[in-house]
């Protein structure tokens, strides 16, 4: 090929390139001198200035998984704690049903408590542990501590809630002397601050019936559906969400999660249509775990599922996904939110 055939061709491609480059300025300084049907057709192109964000895999699964993990720590510099609070949020984009699913921090695995688990495994055990239990395999996870929690309900301006029986647990500790506090619930709907909804969620010394770990996972359930509808409250820090600003203000010093951009793009994106999906909350509790002689496990009081192969609890987990009813499942409360 000749040089002035190449030397044509490049001239060319400039010329092409700067005159795209011409009409997208034009385009952006809303020119007259393009038809509506022109520029229609060059915002058409890409923005070569502009990353690009890639789609989440999570778009192609009927049914997502995310593992949210509540751990002890007290402080950024502590390295031992352990993961209290475990709740498989599954949800079924299809059919508009969402399921919270909670464990027993005393349930018995591998050898150690499930509650041990994050410390020696982290992220990975869990999720494995939980796929055993529930048939359900996490996609993503969320990890906070008690400061990242409370200072997450109090950006949403409070979390409002609907407090089911009155309660007071005298024994509610206090981490800053290693002592105890007396804290008192009161029965209807209360608006929880940050420092409110971390005791509502820790608490499991209270009378009334709402003295053990099994009441406190349902008080967390409350908390988090309350948070869908506080994110978008008038002086909430989300409110205008931008996924983008919420996920590096969540994450940047505070939670741990291997939830992306691409990701929280595609989770925000079916929020409109919150209203539509059925909630529905099951917990690892009584019949499907029992509890063995302490003298079996060196002292220790811990629950042992009744179904070894836990079939019959991941069956109600799956039968609560698909929209499912059985009478049976006694385990389970619903709710719509």
């Amino acid at each position: 090929m000749k040089k002035a055939v190449i030397f044509g061709i490049i001239v060319a491609l400039l010329l092409l390139v700067g005159g795209f480059l011409v009409f997208k300025a034009v385009v952006q300084n809303k020119s007259p001198l393009l038809s509506p049907l022109v520029i229609k057709a060059i915002n058409a192109f890409p923005d070569p200035t502009k990353p690009k964000v890639p789609a989440s895999d999570l778009a192609n699964k009927d049914i997502v998984n995310i593992l949210l993990i509540g751990i002890d720590r007290r402080s950024k510099d502590e390295t031992s704690f352990r993961s209290d609070t475990m709740i498989l949020l599954s949800i079924n984009t299809k059919n508009k049903r969402a399921v919270l699913t909670s464990v027993p921090r005393d349930l018995w695995v591998g050898g150690g408590r499930i509650n041990a688990l994050y410390a020696s495994q982290g992220y990975e055990g869990i999720k494995n542990e939980f796929y055993k239990l529930t048939g359900q395999m996490a996609d993503r996870y969320i990890l906070t501590d008690f400061a990242d929690f409370t200072w997450i309900v109090d950006a949403m301006d409070g979390v409002p809630v609907n407090v089911v029986n009155t309660f007071t647990d005298t024994e509610f500790p206090v981490d800053a002397t290693l002592g105890y506090q007396t804290v008192t619930f009161t029965q209807g709907t209360e608006k929880l601050t940050g420092d409110r909804a971390i005791i509502y969620a820790r608490s499991r010394h209270g009378n009334n019936g709402e003295g053990s770990d099994f009441m406190r996972q349902r008080r967390q359930h409350q908390i988090l559906v309350g948070m869908l509808s506080a994110v978008l409250q008038p002086k909430s820090i989300f409110n205008p969400m931008v996924v983008e600003n919420a996920l590096k203000t969540v994450t940047t010093g505070r939670m741990e999660t291997n939830i992306s951009l691409a990701d929280a793009n595609f989770l925000w994106s079916f929020y409109k249509d919150k209203d539509l999906y059925k909630i529905e909350s099951l917990y690892l509790e009584s019949p499907d775990v029992f509890n063995p002689p302490m003298s079996d496990y060196g002292g220790a009081w811990v629950l042992i599922p009744t179904d070894p192969t836990n079939a019959t609890f991941s069956t109600k987990v799956k039968n609560a996904l698909l929209g499912i009813v059985d009478s049976s499942q006694s385990t389970a409360s619903q709710s719509s939110n």
